[in-house]
């Protein structure tokens, strides 16, 4: 297995993100919320990554995230928000047998494309990323 970088996981978070808005422009609710919210997830692991800290779980990466780079303030209160409405759809969405709502995927992804902004700005701005 090749060694894990910043680079990589950046890669996978932009192509998450990418299927997310391709989903849903093509009216593929489930796969929109689904991607989205693991361009979110791998946001974090890109936070968690250059922070040194691992987490075997979503919920422990939630967990650290939020401890690491909410409740300090380095970053806004509303990217945890959107977090966890993301975490809840993508289950909802692959678990249950309901429809996945318009309004729901469309949220999702805008959510994710502002959690990404913010993730690689700050990336960015801490010299991480060029």
């Amino acid at each position: 297995m090749s060694e894990v970088t910043l680079e990589k996981i950046i890669r996978k978070v932009v192509d998450c993100l990418e299927v997310s808005q391709m989903s849903f422009e093509e009216g593929h609710n489930e796969g929109c919320v689904n991607r989205a919210y693991y361009a979110m997830f791998h946001c974090i692991q890109a936070l968690l990554f250059i922070s040194n800290v691992q987490s075997k779980t979503h919920v422990g990466s939630h967990t650290k995230f939020r401890e690491l780079f909410i409740k300090s303030g380095i970053l806004d209160l509303e990217l945890n928000v959107m977090l966890q409405r993301a975490f809840e759809k993508r289950q909802f969405s692959d678990y249950d047998y309901d429809e996945v709502l318009t309004e729901d995927a469309r949220e999702s992804v805008e959510d994710a494309e502002r959690f990404v902004n913010a993730t690689i700005q700050y990336l960015k701005e801490n010299n991480h990323l060029q």
